[in-house]
């Protein structure tokens, strides 16, 4: 499998093309690519992708309902040549291309990454995503991309990806709703104002909403960007009970960080095992 063979050719045009729609794209820069591989790559991704009960870390909290498989090469070998490419340097350089954003680096771990699947009644609520990897605090998180595997997937069954405006480091008005349609990518800047989520999902029961999912990150940010190293940091314009609780639940996931494995009692990164 040839590292260009499994885009669709347009794919690779706007990569190179697209930046100052990316850059001028609100709430937040970002792009949107349909079609993004080859119709056969994307027929392979959809067919092979594991059932709900295969993935090793289903999370069912007040903040999300999904699945994730973060270590490919381990418990998902048939994809690792296509996450070795959207891995790959080649492919790292288009995306610094379109995004501005130099010296992408990939993660080997794909921590919180890999594959995503939510079936029904998954959702993730408003969120910006942790600033730092969190095995190694000198790389910052700058990128996300969202490549959507869910064939004939139906609006009335949501699962859109939400995109929020900030006002005073909280979302503020719903800006941005992205309908996962089969074969789309959504590329993204992860800042510290990056609102984002997934809207509930109401899919039948044997369905669920598949994505693949990759960050990228960097040796350094703009002073602009930096801020104090934060997990994931929650909100919620739907439920008053979660507006109350997310600033406290914050503010606890912040402290407990250290000590998360132990709470746990189990690795949420299903990746690390095979790496150290």
């Amino acid at each position: 499998m040839e590292s260009d063979h499994i885009f669709n050719k347009h794919t690779l045009v706007k990569l190179n093309s697209e930046i100052d729609v990316y850059t001028n794209n609100r709430p937040f820069s970002h792009a949107v690519i349909d079609d993004f591989f080859t119709k056969d790559v994307a027929s392979y991704l959809f067919d092979n992708f594991p059932l709900m009960e295969e993935m090793p870390n289903i999370f069912n909290e007040p903040m999300s309902f999904k699945g994730q498989l973060s270590d490919i090469d381990g418990k998902w070998p048939k994809f690792s040549k296509i996450f070795e490419i959207l891995q790959s340097e080649d492919f790292r350089i288009k995306i610094s291309k379109l995004t501005g954003i130099p010296d992408l680096l990939p993660d080997p771990y794909l921590a919180g990454g890999g594959l995503h699947q939510s079936p029904k009644s998954g959702f993730l609520d408003i969120h910006v995503d942790a600033n730092f990897h969190p095995f190694n605090k000198t790389l910052h998180r700058r990128v996300n991309i969202i490549i959507y595997v869910n064939r004939n997937w139906e609006s009335s069954w949501g699962g859109a990806l939400e995109l929020w405006s900030d006002k005073n480091n909280r979302p503020h008005l719903l800006e941005g709703s992205i309908f996962p349609q089969f074969n789309r990518a959504v590329i993204f800047s992860t800042t510290r104002n990056s609102w984002h989520g997934v809207a509930p999902v109401n899919c039948p029961e044997n369905e669920s909403r598949k994505s693949l999912a990759l960050y990228y990150y960097t040796v350094s940010r703009p002073f602009s960007e930096q801020y104090s190293d934060s997990s994931v940091i929650w909100m919620s314009k739907s439920s008053k009970i979660k507006q109350l609780l997310y600033p406290f639940l914050n503010f606890l996931i912040r402290i407990l960080k250290p000590y998360s494995k132990f709470i746990r009692r189990k690795n949420i990164f299903d990746s690390i095992d095979n790496k150290n």
